[in-house]
């Protein structure tokens, strides 16, 4: 694994353990607000809580059952028939190639109106359009570079991310339904006020601190995510599939028409420019 993903997972525990952690002070405070006695070992308890709100759900992430669910989420469905022949020969190919046993990883076709592909995990997606309507050797590039995000490690440390992130969408639901509550109260006259500005001060308490968390996080997994599409590409290229992958970003620039972005897109851009992609894989075929 390259030291991009590494230090992206420990960002990722950072920044939610710090939110997790401002939560569950915010429902003690509550709880004990409500009367019950305050204890000796709180804040032992507050620690337990985030480490559990954060690492459990990252645990369960890496199993494949997490795994299958959030390919799923994300449109992809297992491959039968023609989708399945052209998506196992491909990955046959790209095993054999790359001294991999096929039965360690899982194919899908998605079901987006898409031209692309994605990988989780040891899951490969392939968008339905992308599958049916490309030449082999296209097909075959991309799913190389999908696999390049395999066996660099970005994809398992993705899974990490997004398990430890899971419970920030719980407090998301957890804070809807606190206003919801709020404005169901707001008629009664002073502890309709009181509780709604104790809500209002518990959702900026997380949304500022979100923000002031996950802004800076969010460039250093744009620009780390850039390097790991580089790293995926580079892949591809050594498993001798750098021409398909090339003729399949042209392929799906000619369709989109990205081309080179401006600056401030390209900063929000979580891939490189398509044509500077193609360019560092003519260098590296006219060199190997």
């Amino acid at each position: 694994m390259s030291i991009t993903p590494v230090i992206l997972v420990i960002l990722t525990f950072i920044v939610n353990f710090i939110m997790d952690f401002s939560f569950w002070s915010v429902m003690l405070s509550l709880y004990y607000l409500g009367g019950a006695p305050a204890g000796t070992d709180d804040g032992t308890l507050l620690v337990k809580l985030t480490l559990a709100s954060v690492l459990i759900p990252a645990v369960l992430a890496r199993l494949g059952v997490m795994e299958r669910f959030f390919v799923y989420s994300e449109g992809g469905r297992k491959a039968y028939g023609e989708d399945g022949r052209l998506l196992e020969e491909g990955l046959e190919n790209i095993c054999r190639r790359g001294n991999l046993v096929p039965s360690d990883y899982r194919l899908y076709v998605g079901l987006r109106n898409e031209y692309n592909a994605f990988s989780l995990g040891k899951s490969i997606v392939v968008m339905a359009p992308l599958l049916r309507q490309f030449p082999e050797e296209e097909l075959l590039g991309i799913m190389a570079h999908e696999m390049g995000h395999i066996q660099r490690g970005h994809t398992g440390a993705s899974l990490l991310c997004v398990g430890m992130s899971w419970f920030g969408q719980i407090i998301v639901l957890v804070y809807n339904t606190i206003f919801l509550i709020c404005r169901l109260l707001v008629w009664i006259p002073f502890l309709g006020l009181l509780i709604n500005l104790m809500a209002l001060f518990i959702s900026l308490q997380y949304n500022i601190l979100s923000f002031l968390l996950q802004t800076p996080m969010l460039f250093i997994s744009r620009f780390g995510s850039r390097k790991e599409e580089y790293e995926a590409d580079a892949y591809a290229c050594r498993l001798g599939l750098g021409r398909g992958l090339a003729l399949g970003l042209c392929h799906i620039e000619s369709i989109y028409g990205s081309g080179n972005a401006g600056f401030f897109k390209s900063l929000l851009n979580d891939h490189p420019d398509t044509p500077k992609r193609i360019e560092r894989i003519r260098k590296y075929l006219e060199t190997h």
